[in-house]
């Protein structure tokens, strides 16, 4: 019953439905697909790959891996391979954009659920899917629904992968499953008297599962109603037995009730098994709720939990913004739960403007007329006993009014429901809220097809209100253009189906351009919606209309922020009021989200909210003018703050929270440099070491020129401090020669040494000699470079800063090996740990680790190069560091040259390459280009020479020079391919290579190490 290959591959995804860029199938050999072509992997990254994909979209522990990939005895350097499998691992699966597969999640990893379809995930949904359409009685949608899970199954889960631990009850779990969903699948067919009912199969799963009672029954109803009731009650005669001998126990009810109704002459395998009535849908009384003319779409799940959140409390409470579909929501969740109620009546609130008018509507939607006395306690003696669901839409602008009336109601009768929507809750006793979500989205940067954007809700919408037929049918531009659409409407459906209408007059294309500003386009919708819902912006004024004055200035001040901010930036630009409680009050009327980041809980306004209450905030310019200063300056001494932490043990979480903060720090040194040239200068510099660290050189630099500039003498308050200066022009200078753009680099370190100088600044000294040193290594000045690190070793000393000794002296273990001296390199890299130890910088040890692997590598030591590099790399994915990656996969790659091992060499220098082409360090991706060459001479010498023109032309460029270390291997690459193609052939491949272009070179010798597999 696993069905052919081409229904399995319909089902899993494949053969344009696939909606991830990956398909990957563990129910069987592991099976690891790309647009239709198979990945293969090595086996213990295999395995790796397949405990992730059991927990689809959940963070799995270091621990967990290790527990699943070892079982109970791992070795003892299990972490450090798992680590160095997940970076091999990623190196063999690219990545795109937001989309990598496998993405860091403290303290372990996940597999991107968005970025891979992974047929666990599509089988457990259709088995609980199709088992809860069976418990209510639905067994043609159950055998459907279940069918098709169980032809998922290709055979054992993962036996091509040896896993341990949790990921073994993993398996088992899913052969659970499987039977379960066998069982209702054979119980719905019997229920719809199908004549192929799958005696012989059930046989087979019985002779499987001897013990399995659920079974038993169904093979004998089934033997029973195709006419062999003597095989039937010999089979009850077999469990009997069976359970007998093996277990001691007779039969369950279950069983004893099928053998009773057979001898009493009973057919209907209904009754025999007991089975689920289905669901009748109950009377609603008087016609009040509105009728859907256009589907719903998207809200399957939403409807479902508010089904049995309505089974479990008497009041629940939809809430969300405007135009996020509350009313609709209501309507489809009322009627899926008519059967539960004897009549609905819908109530809406919109044109009311008081308590007197909503109990009057109530009882109007009832159809009940007043006799006299008090509304409100005659409508309750009159409905008391009645089974009611009252659906009160649009409860915002009355919920003082709301809240006593319906809580009343429900306090007089005892089997009275109510379903409200609402934009904050009515804070009733015993209410439960159900905040309604946004539609799922596709994000543009994976779209590939239109077939990827199939399970996004989002898209399905646009494409149902704009006429455009199925999705997957659209082509390759139209499909991005949907995406996008649909990530600048944010998943709001009200302004995607906005943005539907205005199909009628622009492209797909033409209207993801214009949607950069949504209210000049995302207007004129239906005549038959009310007007608040006919613009994005009438909505977001009848939202802001319902605020207080004092949550209208908070709304107002908070929209300077760009992103996600916390309850103290939130105390910074609007200092009037407890940020606690505006941020409260706004969260309960829907207008802030709450989100949960690594760093803490943060608050973000809703997009169209925030577009809103900037252009208020820009109408009131004197406020606009203090709450952008106050933001930035709020973001100026934070960054100061971690500054500091930037050097110490918790270096890695203070990179995480700058980057949730990238955007507001943008936009904070964006105002600065025309509101506060110095502020914007101290900013700016105080990241150099963040954006050092996240690779963001050019960032970096653009924001220290910027600032720079402004603060001139002829400009107001462009004289700054000469410290201030000095450290900016330090920063610059750092970033330019990591973008090995030199000259510019030392021209800013020189102008920083004697700003230090006159400040009498001994630790700017230190580090401004340290790094004209730095500037000097790479361009082969080996003495200079010396000096220049030993005077700033001695500065440092001098003044007791033990981190710039430390980075004195990892400089000159760094400066050691590159020129040859492997022993020194080891004696630096030494004391340079006892400094960085004790003030627990990872950035630094990574270095010295670097250091200590490369001094190894050049002195013939190969177990302690490899030791020591993978050191580096474990630290380095810690801390996010990417130059650390890049360097300790080029060293590795060494390695496995020296060892034999081409092609995991190749694949790792491929690596090292992309990096160091991605951070702009031109230096280094010469060094590993003539590494790439010595790898390729034997099989395409042509191209190893083309490869060592690159490098050539890039050291022209930026003035480097060959490091001493790798002269002798460069000589002996260049003399092999000379040998095998002539040094005429030489000559025009090198010449060749020189015009290549480094990213186009990349993606051709990422091809080529993916071909060596």
């Amino acid at each position: 019953m696993n069905g052919s290959p081409t229904v399995q591959r319909a089902i899993r995804g494949d053969d344009g439905i696939r909606t991830g860029s990956w398909n990957i199938d563990v129910l069987g050999p592991l099976d690891v697909r790309r647009a239709g072509r198979s990945v293969e992997l090595p086996p213990r990254r295999r395995s790796l790959l397949a405990v992730l994909a059991l927990r689809a979209g959940a963070m799995v522990t270091v621990d967990g891996l290790v527990d699943a990939l070892w079982g109970e005895n791992p070795p003892p350097t299990a972490v450090r391979t798992l680590h160095s499998h997940i970076a091999k691992l990623a190196a063999l699966l690219p990545e795109h954009g937001d989309g990598r597969l496998i993405q860091r999640r403290d303290p372990g990893y996940l597999l991107n659920s968005d970025a891979a379809r992974v047929d666990r995930v599509r089988f457990e949904e259709l088995v609980t899917g199709g088992l809860r359409s069976f418990a209510e009685g639905r067994f043609t949608e159950s055998a459907r629904g279940l069918s098709t899970a169980l032809a998922l199954w290709r055979g054992e889960p993962l036996t091509d992968c040896p896993v341990h631990g949790w990921a073994l009850a993993e398996v088992d779990y899913l052969h659970e499953l499987r039977l379960q969903g066998y069982e209702g699948l054979f119980a719905s067919r019997l229920a719809l008297g199908l004549q192929e009912s799958g005696v012989g199969e059930i046989d087979r799963l019985v002779a499987e599962h001897p013990l399995r009672e659920r079974l038993w029954e169904l093979l004998i109803v089934a033997l029973h109603v195709s006419g062999r009731t003597s095989d039937a009650l010999s089979a009850y005669h077999r469990v009997r037995r069976g359970l007998v001998d093996e277990l001691g126990l007779d039969p369950g009810e279950g069983l004893r009730h099928v053998e009773t109704g057979i001898l009493q002459g009973m057919t209907s395998p209904r009754e025999l098994l007991r089975l689920p009535v289905a669901a009748a849908r109950g009377a609603t009384g008087p016609l009040t709720v509105p009728q859907q003319i256009s589907t719903l779409i998207g809200r399957e799940t939403e409807i479902a939990e508010i089904r049995e959140l309505m089974r479990t409390a008497r009041l629940v409470t939809l809430t969300g913004p405007g135009g996020i579909g509350k009313t609709r929501l209501a309507i489809a969740a009322s009627g899926a739960a008519a059967a539960d109620f004897a009549e609905i009546a819908f109530v809406d609130l919109l044109p009311l403007t008081d308590g007197d008018g909503i109990v009057a509507a109530i009882a109007e939607a009832l159809g009940l007329h007043a006799r006299g006395g008090p509304l409100l306690g005659e409508l309750s003696r009159r409905i008391a006993h009645d089974r009611i669901l009252v659906v009160a839409d649009n409860c915002e602008h009355l919920v003082g009014e709301c809240a006593p009336i319906l809580g009343e109601l429900l306090g007089r009768c005892p089997h009275l429901g109510v379903l409200a929507t609402s934009q904050e809750a009515l804070r009733v006793p015993g209410e439960l809220l159900k905040p309604v979500p946004e539609l799922r989205v596709p994000p543009p940067a994976l779209v590939r097809s239109g077939a990827n954007l199939v399970r996004h809700d989002a898209a399905v919408l646009f494409a149902d209100r704009a006429g455009l037929g199925k999705v997957e049918a659209l082509s390759v531009q139209d499909a991005r253009a949907v995406a996008t659409i649909c990530a600048r409407c944010h998943g709001l459906p009200l302004a995607i189906e906005l943005a539907a209408a205005r199909t009628r007059m622009f492209t797909l294309p033409e209207i993801a351009q214009r949607l950069r500003d949504p209210f000049a386009v995302l207007t004129d919708g239906s005549r038959g919606t009310r007007p608040e819902h006919r613009a994005l912006r009438a909505t977001v004024e009848w939202s802001y209309h319902l605020l207080t004055a004092e949550e209208r200035r908070a709304l107002r001040r908070f929209s300077v922020f760009n992103g996600p901010f916390s309850l103290e930036a939130a105390g910074a630009v609007h200092p009037e009021t407890s940020p606690l409680e505006m941020l409260g009050r706004l969260v309960d009327k829907s207008l802030l989200k709450v989100v949960p980041t690594a760093a803490g809980t943060r608050y973000q306004l809703l997009p169209a909210i925030r577009e809103h209450a900037l252009d208020r905030l820009r109408a009131h310019p004197g406020e606009h003018v203090r709450a952008r200063r106050d933001h930035a300056r709020h973001h100026r001494h934070q960054a100061e703050e971690f500054e500091r932490q930037l050097q110490g043990p918790h270096l890695g979480s203070q990179v995480v929270k700058i980057a949730e903060r990238h955007e507001d720090v943008r936009a904070a040194v964006t105002w600065l440099v025309d509101d506060d040239p110095e502020g914007a200068l101290r900013l700016a510099a105080s990241l150099w070491r963040y954006h050092y660290l996240r690779g963001g050189y050019a960032e970096g630099r653009a924001w220290l020129s910027s600032a720079l500039a402004a603060c001139t003498p002829d400009v107001p308050s462009g004289d700054v401090p000469s410290g201030v200066r000095a450290k900016a022009l330090w920063a610059l200078a750092r970033l330019a020669a990591l973008e090995c753009d030199y000259r510019e680099a030392d021209d800013h370190a020189r102008r920083a040494l004697e700003l230090y100088t006159l400040e009498n600044d001994p630790a700017g000294v230190a580090e401004t000699r340290a790094l004209l040193g730095a500037i000097a290594r790479e361009l082969g000045h080996y003495d200079r470079a010396r000096d220049l690190a030993r005077q700033s070793l001695a500065a440092a000393e001098l003044s007791g800063d033990r981190w710039a000794a430390g980075h004195a002296l990892q400089l000159l273990a760094f400066l050691s090996w590159l020129s040859g001296d492997g022993a020194s390199a080891v004696r630096y890299s030494g004391q340079a740990i006892h400094c960085f130890q004790p003030i627990g910088d990872r950035e630094r040890l990574a270095w010295c680790q670097i250091d200590l692997g490369a001094a190894a590598y050049y002195a013939g030591d190969l177990d302690t190069a490899v030791r020591h590099l993978h050191q580096a790399l474990i630290i380095s994915f810690e801390i996010r560091f990417r130059e650390g990656i890049a360097w300790a996969e080029n060293l590795l790659a060494l390695v496995d040259l020296r060892l034999g091992r081409g092609r995991q060499a190749l694949r790792r220098l491929v690596t090292s390459l992309d990096l160091h082409h991605e951070l702009g360090d031109r230096w280094r991706l010469a060094s590993v280009l003539d590494a790439l060459a010595g790898a390729l001479v034997a099989r395409s010498a042509p191209l190893a020479a083309g490869l060592l023109g690159t490098a050539g032309r890039l050291r022209d460029e930026t003035g480097a020079q060959v490091p001493a270390c790798e002269r002798p291997e460069l000589a002996r690459t260049q003399a092999r391919i000379v040998n095998r193609i002539g040094p005429e052939a030489f000559e025009r491949a090198y010449a060749m290579g020189r015009w290549q272009d480094v990213g186009v070179l990349i993606g051709q010798l990422a091809e080529l190490a993916e071909a060596g597999r």
